[in-house]
């Protein structure tokens, strides 16, 4: 009985372990072609893929432009953009769906299954998918209607002679290769950016951290009365039960940050990115929505 046993584990073992997901360098060997850029994007470009995963599984096409549209089998719909690094990577950018965040992948073509596969920077499978010629699913009409109008500046301005006075006005441009560092924090302002990243229960009222980098930061808690977070960068950020009663949150980014619980009373969140942001139980009497992304937002029954 013990040996029967023994060899039926060992049969689950062995199945298990072959048809578990693949790494990148299992699939070099199995088959798999991993693709450069060029022929990612000719792949691709103007064409459709049916891709599954663990959590998403539907139809995305892919605009020649760098848009893309997509639907998933529950008929919810996105859109966003799409690139190839020099690295061999497709990164996708989603509007709403995985927090707006960016993801890139290296692809390998399977030519035999007939399918593509996708890998994460550390080497674990993620999309399996089918390529689709064209956009049978008209998806390309989605793109059309989120897209913004075009700026006609530029060719405007191109167009206009200038005057030698505008001409003598007018600044030089900086070059991009040169970082211009307007800051004037001094060394105390740079720890206290950094120590907000994981600083649950912490007393910073008042505390400048304009701009600050704080994605995924842990401020559970946290005393940020009247603090300056201006432009932050708070992306995800845990702010449970954060005390942010009249706070500077102007143009802040907290696409997904959890404000559930957080006094938000007086905060000033005008021009804040909120997209998925969660308000449950918060309090936001006399808080400042003005022109906020208020799209997906979790516990606010109606927009302020």
């Amino acid at each position: 009985m013990n040996r029967v046993f023994y060899l039926l584990l060992c049969l689950m073992v062995v199945l298990v372990t072959s048809c578990g997901p693949i790494t990148s360098k299992q699939a070099s060997k199995r088959d798999n072609t991993e693709l450069t850029s060029e022929q990612i994007f000719a792949v691709i470009a103007d064409n459709s893929l049916i891709m599954s995963a663990y959590d998403f599984s539907g139809t995305v096409y892919f605009d020649q432009g760098g848009l893309l549209s997509a639907v998933d089998n529950e008929n919810q719909q996105d859109v966003g953009k799409w690139d190839v690094t020099d690295e061999n990577q497709l990164c996708l950018k989603f509007r709403i769906w995985y927090y707006g965040d960016i993801k890139c992948y290296k692809v390998f073509d399977n030519q035999q299954a007939d399918k593509l596969t996708f890998f994460t920077a550390n080497g674990a499978a993620y999309y399996t998918a089918m390529k689709v010629e064209g956009d049978p699913a008209a998806l390309a009409k989605q793109i059309e209607k989120a897209s913004p109008p075009k700026s006609v500046r530029q060719q405007i301005a191109s167009q206009q002679s200038p005057s030698p006075a505008t001409s003598a006005a007018a600044e030089p441009t900086p070059s991009k290769d040169i970082e211009i560092n307007t800051s004037s924090e001094n060394d105390s302002g740079q720890t206290a950016k950094r120590l907000a990243g994981n600083c649950p229960g912490c007393n910073m009222a008042g505390m400048d951290l304009k701009e600050a980098s704080l994605v995924k930061a842990n401020l559970q808690d946290a005393d940020l009365s009247g603090a300056d977070l201006r432009y932050a960068n708070l992306r995800r950020a845990n702010l449970n039960g954060a005390n942010l009663r009249n706070a500077r949150l102007n143009h802040a980014n907290l696409p997904g940050a959890d404000l559930s619980n957080a006094d938000l009373q007086g905060a000033d969140l005008s021009g804040a990115n909120l997209l998925l942001a969660n308000f449950t139980d918060a309090d936001i009497n006399g808080a400042i929505f003005t022109n906020a992304n208020l799209e997906k937002t979790i516990g606010l029954a109606s927009k302020p």
